[in-house]
């Protein structure tokens, strides 16, 4: 069973962004928010870190959902991930972003080409 679960779609609703997915393994009633955030360089994607009794989920955000991230970013607005009906708040994604778009710009250890990614989509002027 893969512990990936990939964003499938991204809508800006209700004063949150709604992150959806039908590939969730687990109900999402049994899955507790880590709070951390890491990034997978070489698919070019952010990775929030949800957790169960016996495993962890990583809800995989590719680059093509980024412009939603970063408008629902720049309006404090809270994550939520839905997946079969059920929803569950992505907790402290907006500090775990901020901390992280902080260490990658202008930082060569993610990699070139996401680095530039992450240059395009979030600091474009």
């Amino acid at each position: 069973m893969s512990n990936k679960v990939t964003v499938e779609r991204a809508e800006r609703k209700d004063g949150r962004l709604w992150l959806y997915t039908d590939n969730v393994p687990v109900p999402l009633a049994h899955v507790t928010p880590k709070r951390h955030m890491l990034v997978d360089s070489d698919a070019l994607a952010f990775v929030y870190i949800l957790e169960t009794d016996d495993r962890f989920l990583y809800v995989i955000i590719p680059k093509q959902w980024w412009p939603e991230l970063k408008a629902a970013f720049a309006e404090g607005e809270p994550i939520w991930l839905e997946s079969e009906g059920m929803a569950l708040e992505l907790e402290q994604f907006g500090e775990e972003l901020a901390y992280l778009l902080e260490n990658i710009r202008d930082n060569a250890n993610y990699g070139e080409t996401f680095e530039q990614a992450v240059q395009e989509v979030f600091f474009a002027e």
